[in-house]
């Protein structure tokens, strides 16, 4: 199965890269072969992902403490965001019924 990010997720990979290359060039290596080797992953187990409610068709998957946004056409892994799990979903940056960070 053919792998194909979007911009974001290639953004994404290439701002990490760069952060983690600031502390630990090495660090930064091994994350980015993780992501990688999880993205392989996918391509050979597209339904290892979980469905995910908020966009019909799209599944979820953690590779360590990344998590992976993607859907399945044809014969393409269709990567639309990779982003830290610390990070907040995108789907939750749009809520504004959140309290405030100071509540």
């Amino acid at each position: 199965m053919r792998i194909v990010l979007s911009k974001a997720a290639s953004a994404f990979l290439r701002h990490e890269r760069q952060y983690l290359e600031q502390f630990n060039p090495r660090a930064a290596s091994t994350v980015l072969s993780q992501i990688r080797n999880g993205l392989r992953f996918l391509a050979e187990y597209p339904e290892a992902g979980a469905p995910y409610e908020v966009l019909d068709g799209r599944r979820r998957f953690v590779s360590g403490s990344y998590v992976i946004d993607y859907r399945i056409k044809n014969d393409t892994l269709q990567v639309s965001r990779i982003r830290h799990g610390r990070q907040m979903p995108p789907e939750l940056e749009k809520d504004g019924n959140l309290p405030d960070e100071g509540v």
